[in-house]
């Protein structure tokens, strides 16, 4: 595993992760950007127009987009070589950067939160922005799940094994926390925040799992005793 995680260090799709979970995770930067908004609104608001500094919020995501396509160029052959599976875990990553990307493209002209936004059916952009950001995470969670299970399955390495579960747990602790949030009346934006850090971290973890399958040349998770003689 440990010669494994050395070659990783050196395929340029996990450094392109890596600058794709930067860029997505941009909501440092409203505290400093955009207080107003960053430390009550939701994540969309700093993109939407004349908002200050729109235009760096709006192209994290779009580079998101880019960078996670170039990615997926880079890992299309080994990916369409190793299974229905894995090229599911593909899709579902590239399809979160483009729909994130499109959602940023595509910004909200309102505020949901102030109830601002009026009747949804009247305004395409808000349908367009709405329906990319949920499929987007829909797409992610699935990519992380299919690798997931593959794992277990397969009965990959330990830390293969808890790296994934420890990211699905995210998901999990997201989904109740949001609950929690919701039934309480919880104001502000730490959930949220969360959330992106999660799917950041997701993207750097489904593609260096998928590394990790082409650089065992095996169509899926290796088992302990395969990776002992892939080492030797």
């Amino acid at each position: 595993m440990k010669i494994y995680l050395q070659k990783l260090y050196r395929r340029p799709a996990f450094w392109l992760a890596i600058l794709a979970a930067i860029l997505y995770c941009s909501w440092p930067l409203a505290y400093v950007l955009n207080p107003a908004v960053g430390r009550h609104a939701l994540a969309s608001q700093l993109e939407t127009s004349g908002q200050p500094f729109n235009w760096v919020f709006i192209g994290g995501d779009v580079l998101t987009g880019v960078v996670l396509a170039i990615a997926i160029l880079l890992q299309m052959r080994a990916v369409w070589q190793a299974g229905r599976a894995v090229r599911w875990s593909a899709i579902g990553y590239l399809l979160f950067g483009l729909l994130a990307a499109t959602a940023a493209i595509v910004p909200l002209n309102c505020d949901p939160q102030a109830g601002t936004c009026g009747v949804l059916w009247r305004d395409p952009y808000i349908i367009v922005h709405g329906a990319a950001s949920i499929v987007s995470v829909i797409a992610l969670l699935v990519s992380v799940a299919v690798l997931g299970i593959m794992a277990y399955r397969r009965r990959a390495s330990r830390a293969a094994r808890y790296t994934l579960g420890a990211v699905l747990a995210g998901w999990l602790l997201f989904g109740i926390g949001s609950v929690v949030e919701f039934l309480l009346h919880v104001t502000g934006n730490a959930m949220q925040d969360y959330f992106i850090t999660l799917c950041s971290i997701s993207v750097v973890v489904v593609i260096g799992a998928l590394e990790y399958m082409h650089l065992t040349k095996k169509a899926g998770w290796p088992m302990p005793s395969q990776e002992r003689q892939l080492q030797t």
